[in-house]
């Protein structure tokens, strides 16, 4: 396999500036470069991290920044990809009657090597698409805790993305989707949206999270991953609070202190994203 792909090893590697040894020794035994470990999280089962080691991490990177970016995913995806955020995810869904959102299960170990080479050759990449699999993948699937796994699961999603929007606009809906987050939203809902939903996921090899399904009227708060949507875009009224208490922490005992007693927050870089986040908001 090695051999065979040694021209295609050669132009990747000028491509993203990275020597052909290096490349060649993950080929080798790419599990070796990655180190799984679990998260806990509260009445829930662990989420399995395989994270890629500091050498592969640096091709992904380089892999993902000068040539899978230039592969555009769906319009209506809006996670993981430049010019997209959680706001843009939500504005769409702003002052609607009905608000649904849905989840798929095991986003990145559904997304299959065989998917992510076919999306690469839709996407019409000008390197080998088999090399850029086998330099993203562990076991036949996406690894959870690569920085290409976002926007790779993004490009296999595509043909799904597009079966949603086409059942959206049928139904006078919005659709939107982050990552492994669906919404959709109007005035009306059709009957048995969960149900067309669900079989529209299997025929591209993904399943409903059918426990996570949320289902919102105007009367409820409507929340789009995390933003509320019912009249505009807002952060919740708790961040809200949480933010303006830090402010005023900061001017009272500095930025270090305010952190350390911050039930939001555990660093400075974490901080200045929650002030962005709400900057950017406000801006729209």
């Amino acid at each position: 396999m090695i051999a065979q792909t040694s021209a295609s090893v050669q132009d990747l590697a000028s491509r993203i500036d990275v020597s052909e040894e290096a490349i060649q020794s993950m080929l080798l035994d790419i599990e070796s470069h990655y180190r799984k470990f679990p998260i806990r999280r509260t009445h829930k089962r662990p989420r399995w991290i395989n994270a890629p080691d500091t050498e592969l991490k640096i091709i992904q990177k380089k892999l993902l920044q000068r040539i899978l970016y230039k592969i555009r995913p769906h319009p209506d995806a809006h996670g993981f990809y430049p010019g997209k955020s959680i706001l843009s995810n939500a504005q769409p869904h702003c002052n609607k009657n009905w608000v649904i959102s849905f989840d798929v299960k095991d986003f990145f170990p559904s997304t299959t090597q065989e998917m992510v080479i076919k999306s690469l050759i839709h996407g019409k990449l000008e390197v080998d698409p088999n090399l850029i699999s086998q330099l993203c993948c562990l076991n036949m699937t996406l690894p959870q805790g690569a920085p290409t796994s976002p926007h790779l699961a993004n490009l296999a999603f595509y043909e799904c993305d597009l079966k949603l929007k086409e059942f959206a606009l049928d139904h006078s809906l919005n659709y939107t989707r982050y990552a492994d987050d669906m919404t959709f939203s109007g005035n009306e809902l059709p009957d048995k949206i969960i149900e067309r939903i669900r079989r529209t996921l299997l025929t591209s090899n993904y399943q409903l999270a059918e426990k996570k399904t949320k289902l919102m009227g105007r009367n409820t708060q409507q929340k789009v991953t995390g933003l509320h949507v019912n009249e505009r875009v807002l952060l919740p009224r708790s961040l809200r609070r949480k933010i303006r208490a830090i402010k005023h922490d900061i001017k009272t005992n500095g930025i270090t202190k305010a952190i350390s007693k911050s039930t939001l927050v555990k660093s400075e870089s974490e901080l200045q994203g929650f002030f962005a986040l709400q900057a950017m908001i406000e801006k729209a």
